[in-house]
């Protein structure tokens, strides 16, 4: 385990995405959630729910400090629609995501150009999920459901997008743009003009990342 409780982390173009287990981010506490606005989101999660959060926003903090430089970073989660806190994560100077699954969360960190409408997006899936996979094939009637690396893609690319549910995974189209090592899709999601690009890459052992930057 390597300094602040990281575990492990990768690049992908000006991305940096990393990863560790909940149980060994200690340094974000229910007063940092407080202080950055977020009591209410924190009180409606419990037990191992309320420990990812928190272990979310502290492997964030970590790396936003890092790439930023700055100590006082504030995270947000607010909603532009609604105004509740279950936005995609934000602070400033920096894109941000993060996604959780079984034991492990992840956050990719990217700098944020000013004047820029770029965006990023996150998605981890245990490798060994094979109940998830079943579960694909619900979402996906037409019997094209993806594999699991390719969820990931549909999932960072959405969450790129940042339009959330409103946007249907069986949607999604993703066409392989650069057959280079990591291998780069396009994903066309419906309503937006831009395509987003999304890769998946060696990440976690016994788990399976994709990245997308829109």
């Amino acid at each position: 385990m390597s300094a602040g409780g990281i575990a492990g982390e990768t690049t992908w173009r000006d991305i940096t995405i990393a990863w560790a287990s909940p149980s060994q981010l200690h340094d974000f506490t229910e007063a940092d959630a407080a202080a950055m606005g977020q009591r209410e989101r924190l009180r409606e999660l419990s037990g191992s729910r309320a420990q990812a959060f928190l272990a979310g926003r502290a492997l964030m903090r970590a790396l936003v400090r890092r790439i930023t430089g700055t100590h006082d970073v504030v995270i947000s989660s607010r909603c532009a629609r609604c105004g509740a806190d279950h936005g995609r994560p934000r602070a400033d100077g920096v894109l941000l995501s993060v996604s959780h699954a079984e034991g492990l969360v992840v956050v990719a960190v990217a700098p944020a150009a000013v004047g820029t409408a770029a965006s990023l997006g996150v998605d981890l899936e245990q490798a060994s999920a094979a109940g998830r996979v079943d579960e694909l094939r619900t979402m996906f009637p037409d019997g094209a459901a993806p594999d699991l690396a390719g969820w990931t893609r549909i999932e960072a690319a959405v969450k790129a997008d940042g339009r959330g549910f409103e946007t249907e995974p069986s949607e999604v189209l993703l066409r392989l743009r650069e057959n280079t090592d990591p291998c780069v899709w396009s994903a066309a999601l419906p309503g937006r003009a831009a395509t987003i690009d999304v890769t998946t890459l060696v990440g976690p052992p016994g788990y399976v990342l994709s990245v997308a930057r829109g």
